[in-house]
């Protein structure tokens, strides 16, 4: 556990020191939340807050940890820490205490936004469960991030986090509910992540189905990272 604090100090501090990276993923979500708000109107605007609690996570990890993957996986200091006699499990680990810690701030911003400039009803009750479920999510995501980031050249990785951080989003509560799109906003992770915190407020929706969706993305993200990070090892 110690090797994991170790890998997050790392990880912070190089956040710290990217000033822009790290306005643009701080202030984008809130941003995002003023804009789009009033789609929720005359419905519940709980599910706004559903909606961009778990992008201000997802935001985290694609545009500030996967993107930072891309740009720092070939530096000579990335290089020098795979040659530590460790597995690669200590560093999943510190990613994903650095994607909790920003995500964490997110909410906190985008808390103050709902209450007291949109002037949201938020129970403490629905606040911490969202708060929670969001953060809970950034498991699959920063797992995702440090898949494509591996994956990704630092050309490319921009234009691929982009396009990507929009659709998860959009594909969150924007496809219809009937025909094709009904079957395939199924499969779109953020849209089962939504469902979760959904199920806090809608006794309807089952909280184990888009349980298991999510750990069965976890476990997927993680063998894919496994490979290619083990291939990314190998070229260098």
């Amino acid at each position: 556990m110690k090797l994991a604090f170790f890998y997050f100090k790392i990880f912070f501090l190089g956040t710290v020191r990217n000033i822009p990276a790290l306005f643009f993923t701080l202030i984008f979500p809130p941003l995002m939340l003023l804009l789009f708000a009033h789609q929720w109107e005359g419905k519940n605007q709980l599910g706004a807050v559903i909606v961009f609690f778990n992008y201000s996570v997802q935001t985290v990890a694609l545009m500030l940890l996967g993107m930072g993957v891309t740009q720092e996986k070939n530096s000579e200091w990335a290089k020098y820490l795979r040659t530590l006699p460790v597995n690669i499990l200590p560093m999943i680990l510190g990613r994903i205490l650095h994607t909790l810690m920003l995500s964490l701030a997110n909410i906190i911003s985008l808390s103050i936004v709902s209450i007291f400039i949109l002037n949201m009803h938020l129970s403490l009750d629905n606040l911490l469960f969202f708060s929670l479920i969001a953060l809970i999510g950034a498991i699959p995501m920063a797992l995702l991030g440090m898949t494509i980031g591996y994956a990704a050249t630092p050309e490319s990785s921009r234009s691929i986090f982009t396009l990507l951080n929009l659709l998860l989003l959009f594909g969150a509560f924007a496809l219809p509910d009937s025909g094709i799109f009904g079957i395939a906003r199924e499969f779109i992770p953020t849209y089962q992540w939504a469902q979760l915190s959904f199920s806090h407020i809608n006794p309807l929706i089952n909280p184990l189905t888009p349980s298991l969706w999510l750990t069965g993305y976890s476990i997927i993200f993680l063998i894919a990272f496994q490979k290619i990070y083990s291939r990314s090892v190998n070229k260098n």
